[in-house]
Protein backbone atom coordinates (compact mmCIF):
# COMPACT_ATOMS: atom_id res chain seq x y z
CA UNK A 1 0.00 0.00 0.00
CA UNK A 2 1.54 3.33 -1.42
CA UNK A 3 1.20 6.51 0.73
CA UNK A 4 -0.22 9.54 -1.04
CA UNK A 5 1.31 12.59 -0.49
CA UNK A 6 -0.38 16.00 -0.22
CA UNK A 7 0.52 18.82 -2.26
CA UNK A 8 1.81 21.89 -0.10
CA UNK A 9 -1.43 24.16 -0.68
CA UNK A 10 -4.09 21.01 0.40
CA UNK A 11 -1.73 21.15 3.93
CA UNK A 12 -2.17 24.76 4.53
CA UNK A 13 -5.36 24.78 3.80
CA UNK A 14 -6.07 22.29 6.46
CA UNK A 15 -3.91 23.82 8.87
CA UNK A 16 -5.57 27.01 8.67
CA UNK A 17 -9.04 24.68 9.19
CA UNK A 18 -7.40 23.41 12.04
CA UNK A 19 -6.52 26.65 13.10
CA UNK A 20 -9.97 27.92 12.80
CA UNK A 21 -11.96 25.52 14.45
CA UNK A 22 -9.28 25.61 17.39
CA UNK A 23 -10.34 28.90 17.97
CA UNK A 24 -13.64 28.15 17.38
CA UNK A 25 -13.85 25.93 20.46
CA UNK A 26 -11.96 28.44 22.66
CA UNK A 27 -14.45 30.80 22.70
CA UNK A 28 -16.67 27.94 23.82
CA UNK A 29 -15.66 27.47 27.34
CA UNK A 30 -18.19 27.73 30.67
CA UNK A 31 -18.16 29.12 33.67
CA UNK A 32 -19.89 27.44 36.29
CA UNK A 33 -20.91 29.62 38.97
CA UNK A 34 -22.51 27.64 42.81
CA UNK A 35 -22.00 26.99 46.56
CA UNK A 36 -19.74 24.59 47.55
CA UNK A 37 -21.04 21.35 48.44
CA UNK A 38 -20.27 20.34 51.99
CA UNK A 39 -19.09 17.17 53.00
CA UNK A 40 -16.76 15.38 55.25
CA UNK A 41 -13.77 16.84 53.36
CA UNK A 42 -15.25 20.04 52.06
CA UNK A 43 -16.22 21.44 55.43
CA UNK A 44 -16.38 25.38 54.55
CA UNK A 45 -18.84 27.41 52.71
CA UNK A 46 -17.84 29.20 49.69
CA UNK A 47 -18.61 30.82 46.17
CA UNK A 48 -17.39 28.57 43.73
CA UNK A 49 -16.13 29.15 40.17
CA UNK A 50 -15.54 26.32 37.86
CA UNK A 51 -13.46 27.60 34.79
CA UNK A 52 -13.69 24.58 31.92
CA UNK A 53 -10.27 24.01 30.56
CA UNK A 54 -11.73 21.28 27.98
CA UNK A 55 -14.15 22.26 25.36
CA UNK A 56 -17.55 20.43 26.73
CA UNK A 57 -16.14 19.01 29.64
CA UNK A 58 -19.64 19.99 31.50
CA UNK A 59 -21.59 18.25 29.86
CA UNK A 60 -20.02 14.82 30.10
CA UNK A 61 -21.05 12.40 31.62
CA UNK A 62 -17.75 11.95 34.00
CA UNK A 63 -16.95 15.12 34.65
CA UNK A 64 -20.39 16.89 34.43
CA UNK A 65 -20.43 14.39 37.88
CA UNK A 66 -17.86 15.55 39.12
CA UNK A 67 -18.95 19.15 38.67
CA UNK A 68 -21.88 18.06 40.57
CA UNK A 69 -20.19 17.05 43.15
CA UNK A 70 -18.13 20.26 43.52
CA UNK A 71 -20.66 22.67 43.87
CA UNK A 72 -24.44 23.37 43.44
CA UNK A 73 -24.62 25.04 40.00
CA UNK A 74 -26.78 27.93 39.86
CA UNK A 75 -25.74 30.12 36.64
CA UNK A 76 -23.42 29.16 33.16
CA UNK A 77 -22.16 31.84 31.24
CA UNK A 78 -19.34 31.51 28.53
CA UNK A 79 -15.84 32.39 29.05
CA UNK A 80 -14.42 35.70 27.17
CA UNK A 81 -11.40 35.20 24.93
CA UNK A 82 -9.24 36.59 27.26
CA UNK A 83 -10.53 34.35 30.12
CA UNK A 84 -9.93 31.03 27.62
CA UNK A 85 -6.51 31.83 27.20
CA UNK A 86 -5.57 30.68 30.37
CA UNK A 87 -7.07 26.96 29.57
CA UNK A 88 -4.59 26.95 27.18
CA UNK A 89 -2.09 26.37 29.31
CA UNK A 90 -3.61 24.26 32.32
CA UNK A 91 -3.18 20.51 32.20
CA UNK A 92 -6.68 20.39 34.15
CA UNK A 93 -10.25 19.80 33.37
CA UNK A 94 -11.80 22.16 35.55
CA UNK A 95 -10.00 25.37 37.50
CA UNK A 96 -12.22 26.32 40.67
CA UNK A 97 -11.95 29.80 42.37
CA UNK A 98 -13.46 29.52 45.90
CA UNK A 99 -14.57 33.05 48.18
CA UNK A 100 -15.01 31.62 51.43
CA UNK A 101 -17.51 33.09 53.84
CA UNK A 102 -15.03 32.34 57.13
CA UNK A 103 -12.43 34.13 55.50
CA UNK A 104 -11.43 36.85 57.72
CA UNK A 105 -11.97 39.45 55.10
CA UNK A 106 -14.90 38.38 54.36
CA UNK A 107 -16.20 37.94 58.04
CA UNK A 108 -19.23 35.20 57.49
CA UNK A 109 -20.90 38.16 55.58
CA UNK A 110 -23.05 36.81 52.39
CA UNK A 111 -23.09 40.60 51.22
CA UNK A 112 -18.97 41.03 51.70
CA UNK A 113 -18.67 37.68 49.80
CA UNK A 114 -21.10 38.80 46.75
CA UNK A 115 -19.19 42.21 46.49
CA UNK A 116 -15.82 40.36 46.09
CA UNK A 117 -17.37 38.28 43.51
CA UNK A 118 -18.40 41.03 41.85
CA UNK A 119 -15.52 42.65 42.09
CA UNK A 120 -13.29 39.59 40.72
CA UNK A 121 -15.36 39.69 37.28
CA UNK A 122 -16.15 43.15 36.41
CA UNK A 123 -13.45 43.36 33.79
CA UNK A 124 -15.02 40.30 32.07
CA UNK A 125 -18.29 39.97 32.31
CA UNK A 126 -21.06 43.24 31.79
CA UNK A 127 -23.38 44.38 34.83
CA UNK A 128 -26.32 43.10 33.35
CA UNK A 129 -24.47 39.82 33.72
CA UNK A 130 -23.15 40.50 37.40
CA UNK A 131 -26.58 41.21 38.26
CA UNK A 132 -27.80 38.35 37.33
CA UNK A 133 -25.13 36.03 38.80
CA UNK A 134 -25.51 38.00 41.99
CA UNK A 135 -29.12 37.24 42.25
CA UNK A 136 -29.02 33.50 41.94
CA UNK A 137 -26.18 33.20 44.11
CA UNK A 138 -28.34 35.28 46.95
CA UNK A 139 -31.26 32.60 45.94
CA UNK A 140 -29.84 29.77 46.34
CA UNK A 141 -27.94 30.84 49.95
CA UNK A 142 -31.08 32.10 51.38
CA UNK A 143 -33.32 29.12 50.61
CA UNK A 144 -30.03 26.52 51.78
CA UNK A 145 -30.40 28.95 55.23
CA UNK A 146 -33.19 30.24 55.60
CA UNK A 147 -32.22 31.53 59.15
CA UNK A 148 -29.17 33.38 58.00
CA UNK A 149 -28.92 37.16 59.25
CA UNK A 150 -26.05 39.10 57.75
CA UNK A 151 -23.38 39.42 61.29
CA UNK A 152 -23.27 43.46 62.62
CA UNK A 153 -19.91 44.81 62.22
CA UNK A 154 -18.57 47.98 64.76
CA UNK A 155 -17.33 50.17 62.08
CA UNK A 156 -15.97 52.76 64.70
CA UNK A 157 -15.13 53.04 68.09
CA UNK A 158 -17.83 54.50 70.89
CA UNK A 159 -16.19 57.24 72.75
Amino acid sequence: MKMERLPLEKLRRIDIENINRKKEIMTNYKVYYGWTKLNRIRKRKAISIIFENEYGAGEHIRSGKTLRKLQSTVYVRKQTKKESLDAKFSNRVFTEYSIFLDDKFIGNSLERALIENRKADQNNVSRNILDEIEIALRKKFMADFPNYKEPVRQLYLNL
